[in-house]
């Protein structure tokens, strides 16, 4: 009987529109079994066939993929059949992977996501990591060719960076499949599936002091980059997350106390340590600290690259720390990357980008030290564009921000150092958005600050090259102001500095400097000159940082 036959029938004999529709699904159905075409992919059939799958030996994937081949399900709905759960069974698992500190998802929360886009909700890219965990899958291989196009490119760069992969044994899949409920040995926890062999971090050799080139800084980018794409997952002791903290925390410490280039190579053994451990497995509160410190440690890579003047070695350790702290939701961590990338944005000379970047990062936090540094990092990229509208509202927030209370923050104000930002960088940053302005009388006033709060700071919390970045500053503001005597005076003590107390971007500053005092008013003047000339034989014994 066609098709047409069948339609003329039940328009002829049925009693109501709900009966012609359940009349011709019953009728379709039988026709397509009869003709060999795709059956219903009812409980039985599915579970039929993934048995049979997985007897012949193939693997979760798979089923996963034949399921949607054969019955078009869309990749979440068919890697949770391919491993035989409900959606409770998947939102309680999803739950254990979050802690117990959040509210539990629901059956119904894993139904809105897998009925996405046609209704529904879309599932963000934490949701597809949970999911992706649950089924051994990659985070990306929950969503369909056609999905694709419509997740926010934001979610679709984290997604490039995030990888986990399903283990490759089909038995091992399948065992944690049916008995990743069992709670095994009392305390014990779930674990959680942990990758296949990936390529070895930099080794001992690799680490050994060797002179940093752009080459040497962007390999290491490149490793973090690379294992950021397979982010897994590790079995840990609280002894090695005790001594990991401690390194982390002392590292960001030291951080401002010394050239970056000193710490390098110890931020990549203690990066390359957690990569260690993420080849294993662990339980979800061993897994989400080892996450943290990843970020933590690629984050001060980051910063680190930008100011050894490898900025593209520094964008790709800020998105690989970014694509850790998505994993595990960590706001302070997201605000202080945003920050980190809207300074390389603005020292690579996208001060717009800077500045939404730093707008982006408020959003993680509603007040206390962290906020007060996206402030100023905005402000300095307004003042870049010229606003200074905008540059003086964010430096008044800034300032207010500082004077409310809050309660300390663990990454800004517990662990701190590189981490943090004192009144004396805040009064720096001041100081540098009013040069750029051309506001010589206010920069002098928050560079005079900054030098004042420096030596109240204790010993061990003076930043690296801070009291001769904020000369730099006074002494372009001088210069701006006119100012040739006040503007040597102050430039004097940085000239003279070693050279291994010579601040971040130092060159790009000495050469911005050179160059006012080579145009008018001064390009007549013999102590300008004869100042410039000091600089330009400076210039040429500093590193290439700018």
């Amino acid at each position: 009987m066609s098709g047409n036959t069948h339609f003329q029938v039940l328009l002829r004999y049925s009693e109501s529109p709900r009966t012609v529709m359940l009349t011709m699904r019953r009728v379709a159905g039988v026709e397509m079994t009869r003709s060999g075409g795709m059956k219903s992919g009812s409980k039985p059939e599915r579970e039929r066939l993934r048995h049979e799958m997985l007897a012949s030996g193939r693997g979760i994937a798979e089923i996963a993929a034949e399921m949607v081949r054969r019955w078009r399900f869309n990749p979440r709905q068919a890697w949770r059949y391919a491993h035989g759960l409900s959606q409770d069974e998947v939102a309680a698992r999803c739950t254990a992977l979050r802690g117990g500190d959040r509210a539990p998802l629901t059956g119904k929360r894993i139904s809105d996501y897998e009925a996405w886009p046609q209704r529904g909700s879309r599932p963000t890219v934490r949701v597809l990591a949970l999911l992706a965990q649950v089924y051994g899958a990659r985070p990306g291989d929950l969503l369909g060719p056609d999905e694709w196009p419509l997740v926010p490119e934001s979610d679709r760069l984290v997604l490039g960076h995030l990888v986990t992969t399903w283990i490759g044994v089909p038995d091992e899949t399948e065992h944690h499949a049916s008995h990743a409920d069992d709670p095994g040995p009392e305390g014990s926890g779930p674990e959680v599936p942990g990758p296949a062999p990936r390529p070895a971090p930099l080794g001992p050799a690799a680490l050994a002091p060797v002179a940093l080139t752009p080459a040497a800084i962007r390999a290491a980018a490149h490793v973090s980059g690379e294992h950021a794409e397979w982010a897994e997952v590790t079995e840990v002791g609280p002894v090695t997350l005790e001594q990991l903290d401690h390194d982390a925390t002392e590292l960001a410490r030291r951080y401002i106390l010394v050239d970056p280039g000193e710490i390098f190579t110890e931020l990549i053994r203690l990066r390359d340590r957690v990569y260690r451990l993420l080849a294993r497995r662990s339980r979800p509160a061993q897994q989400t600290h080892l996450y943290l410190l990843a970020g933590q440690a690629c984050g001060l890579l980051a910063s680190a690259s930008l100011e050894l003047g490898c900025h593209d070695a520094a964008v790709e350790q800020a998105n690989a720390a970014w694509a850790y702290a998505e994993i595990i939701g960590h706001r302070g961590l997201r605000a202080w990357l945003r920050g980190t990338q809207a300074l390389i944005a603005f020292w690579s000379g996208r001060a717009r980008e800077s500045v939404q970047l730093a707008r982006a990062g408020r959003d993680y936090l509603r007040g206390g030290t962290g906020f007060v540094r996206l402030c100023n990092i905005e402000s300095r990229g307004w003042a870049h564009l010229g606003n200074r509208a905008e540059t003086e509202r964010v430096i008044t927030m800034g300032h207010r921000t500082r004077d409310l209370p809050a309660a300390p923050d663990e990454l800004h104000d517990v662990v701190g150092g590189e981490f943090g930002f004192d009144e004396a960088r805040q009064a720096f940053c001041n100081a540098g958005a009013y040069v750029q302005l051309g506001m010589p009388k206010l920069a002098v006033r928050a560079a005079e600050r900054a030098l004042r709060l420096y030596p109240s700071t204790a010993e061990r919390n003076r930043r690296y090259g801070g009291e001769a970045s904020t000369r730099l500053e006074m002494t372009a503001a001088h210069l701006i102001d006119h100012a040739l005597d006040a503007a040597g005076a102050d430039l004097e003590p940085v000239v003279t500095a070693p050279e291994d107390r010579r601040p971040a971007q130092f060159g790009a500053k000495l050469a911005a400097i050179h160059a006012t005092l080579n145009c008018p008013p001064y390009a007549n003047s013999r102590e300008a000159r004869e100042l410039a000339e000091r600089i330009r034989v400076l210039a040429t014994s500093t590193r290439g940082s700018g």
